[in-house]
């Protein structure tokens, strides 16, 4: 790649990075903040049960009637190693939350890479996008009848970085050559490349004797 066309393809990568950023802010933005108000909830739960997990226990064992059933040592050694009971207790509810949070993540992320890219923008790519990447924005939009996604837009920037711009000029290049070398490759003519063949003899009344061949 030359100088003179390295330059605007400089700048191709902060003009997607910031239509890609303002397209997905909102919902960066709203994953930010279920993501913290989850993690805040299950605080609020592990410290709740931390502190009022013993006491629920002897409302629940005075409630049953478990004291009389079990007898006084039994409860005690129940009352005295409860805390591990409640930290697993504590565990359940960080797997679930995890696990709630990674689909809802998973969903999001899928939503958004669907995300119709707005006219106003495909139309400034369009005139600021330097001849490369245009060429990867062509390579990528395929199924050209569908409008362009976030998803795209997130593909032309991870190609501009892996070099898919000097493999689509290899590539036209090499078609050229191919192309050119077909044309220019001779024709043959079966009538003229036939090998002769040498005919016997022919008789008075123009007939020939049968040969091998015919």
């Amino acid at each position: 790649m030359n100088r003179h066309s390295a330059t605007p393809f400089q700048k191709d990568t902060p003009l997607l990075g910031g239509i890609l950023l303002r397209l997905a802010l909102p919902r960066l933005l709203t994953r930010m903040t279920i993501i913290l108000a989850a993690i805040a909830l299950v605080i609020y739960c592990a410290q709740r049960i931390l502190q009022s997990g013993k006491t629920w226990l002897e409302f629940a064992i005075k409630l049953t009637g478990l004291s009389e059933i079990l007898g006084k040592a039994v409860i005690d050694f129940v009352i005295q190693y409860q805390k591990y009971f409640w930290w697993f207790v504590i565990l359940i509810l960080i797997l679930i939350t995890l696990s709630s949070a990674m689909s809802y993540l998973r969903s999001s992320l899928k939503r958004g890479s669907a995300a119709l890219v707005p006219l106003s923008d495909v139309r400034k790519l369009c005139a600021q996008l330097s001849p490369e990447g245009l060429d990867i924005l062509n390579w990528v939009w395929k199924d050209q009848t569908q409008p362009v996604t976030v998803g795209i837009l997130q593909t032309v920037l991870t190609q501009r970085s892996s070099g898919r711009a000097r493999k689509l000029a290899l590539a036209r290049a090499q078609q050229s050559e191919l192309q050119a070398a077909l044309q220019n490759r001779p024709v043959s003519n079966p009538a003229t490349d036939a090998p002769n063949r040498v005919l016997p003899p022919a008789n008075d009344v123009g007939q020939r004797e049968p040969t091998m061949l015919a």
